[in-house]
């Protein structure tokens, strides 16, 4: 409990000494990891979680609902145009991978931004810190001290914001591949069914 306070009395020192941006810090880290976990939880519960056996596994295991079994139940539509659901498949694979190649990026720009706006915080920090130096009276060195600190800490937050976040864009990264190639699977197991139909024994 007593770790719990100190860090809540040292953040809450930081957020002081951070300034105007550390709203703006905030509200963009809360939204950058909302989005992502967002995404990563569409993307886990879509993927199966035994995706390297999966090509040996019939997919009436998914027909309880969710993405697979409308995958599935739109491509397979037509059983006997080998054709068409191959185009079906393309047209969900291409979807799929145009929209989370989008929120992607827009994760990568809200990611970078904390950097640049933890530098903005530097920026301003060292201008304080200047007009402190002009000063003559005998709050100079309180001003000079609140500067440097505004510099240092709105970087520091910057940099804590963007550093997991990059990290996690890159498992999401992992996570969109696994989907892609869960959807090739489906394509491949659906592509031999359908072999089955059009040419039976």
């Amino acid at each position: 409990m007593e770790v719990i306070l100190e860090f809540w009395k040292e953040a809450s020192l930081a957020w002081e000494k951070g300034g105007f941006l550390m709203p703006v810090l905030g509200l963009l880290s809360l939204y950058t990891y909302y989005l992502a976990f967002d995404l990563w939880l569409r993307l886990r519960t879509v993927i199966p979680s035994d995706l390297k056996a999966f090509p040996r596994e019939k997919w009436d295991a998914f027909e309880g609902g969710g993405r697979v079994d409308g995958i599935m139940r739109y491509c397979m539509d037509d059983l006997g145009d080998a054709k068409e659901t191959r185009k079906k498949f393309d047209q969900i694979r291409s979807g799929d991978s145009s929209y989370l190649n989008r929120r992607l990026r827009f994760l990568m720009v809200l990611a970078t931004s904390a950097p640049l706006i933890g530098l903005l915080g530097t920026v301003v920090g060292m201008l304080r810190t200047f007009d402190g130096l002009s000063m003559q009276d005998s709050y100079k060195m309180d001003t000079v001290a609140s500067g440097i600190s505004q510099a240092l800490v709105t970087t520091q937050t910057g940099l804590l914001v963007s550093i997991p976040a990059l990290a996690f864009i890159h498992l999401l990264q992992r996570r969109k591949k696994a989907w892609l190639t869960c959807i090739n699977r489906l394509e491949s197991l659906s592509m031999r069914q359908v072999s089955s139909a059009s040419n039976p024994s």
